[in-house]
């Protein structure tokens, strides 16, 4: 359970990262994720509902989940099947329902380098750092909307445990439509957005942990 949530929370950082220019730069995919990234950041708040597959080639399996997260500046909570991940920007705090515990940490985005920490806040940027680009194609879709395919590439490879990101774009919205990501060891996951919401007001009580709310929950405390 746990090796799923990691899996979950490095796709979702995916689908986050100002990114780090090629030596030969692909200047339609550049203009695509700049238009991209300055509509993401001008959001005040982001609620997005998704779901996500996860396919391992090597055991044939595919399984569906769906999931949720709430992202206000730099905090989000992201909720995943039986689990929940509050951060605060101090602290994050993974909430496992099943075993009735409780993690605590010491937030991914504070004192980390952009596009190395897992941070589910930038799920929507993480193509802006440590990535090269490549545009795909145009694809018109049944319902009239155009979507925008581009490749994504680690810079750092090695450091990586996948090697491409396929980002597909709504041309009009300038929104994520969906990422896929192709890992090294076998297994793809591909995430969809299904609903897309911004510019609401979100309490900060959202991302707070409140252990009064999780009675009999074991606590560990992670952060010594």
């Amino acid at each position: 359970m746990l090796k799923k949530i990691t899996l979950v929370i490095v796709a979702i950082h995916l689908l986050s990262a100002p990114y780090t220019a090629s030596a030969q730069v692909d200047e339609k995919a550049k203009k695509i994720l700049d238009e991209l990234s300055a509509k993401t950041k001008a959001f005040t708040s982001i609620i997005a509902n998704f779901s996500y597959t996860i396919e391992n080639k090597t055991e044939k399996t595919t399984e569906t989940q769906e999931g949720k997260i709430t992202i206000k500046g730099k905090k989000y909570r992201l909720e995943i099947a039986d689990q929940i991940i509050l951060n605060d920007t101090k602290f994050s705090y993974t909430i496992l329902k099943d075993a009735k515990e409780i993690q605590k940490n010491l937030a991914t985005n504070v004192g980390g380098k952009s596009g190395e920490d897992i941070n589910p806040s930038n799920i929507f940027t993480m193509y802006e750092n440590g990535f090269k680009y490549q545009f795909v194609k145009e694809e018109k879709q049944k319902s009239g909307t155009v979507h925008q395919v581009i490749k994504l590439f680690p810079t750092e490879a090695k450091k990586r445990n996948f090697h491409t990101v396929l980002l597909t774009i709504d041309k009009v919205k300038k929104q994520i439509v969906s990422i896929k990501i192709l890992g090294k060891d076998g297994n793809d996951m591909t995430y969809n957005v299904k609903k897309f919401v911004t510019n609401t007001k979100v309490d900060d009580t959202v991302f707070a942990f409140n252990s009064k709310n999780y009675p009999g929950y074991e606590e560990i405390d992670l952060t010594q």
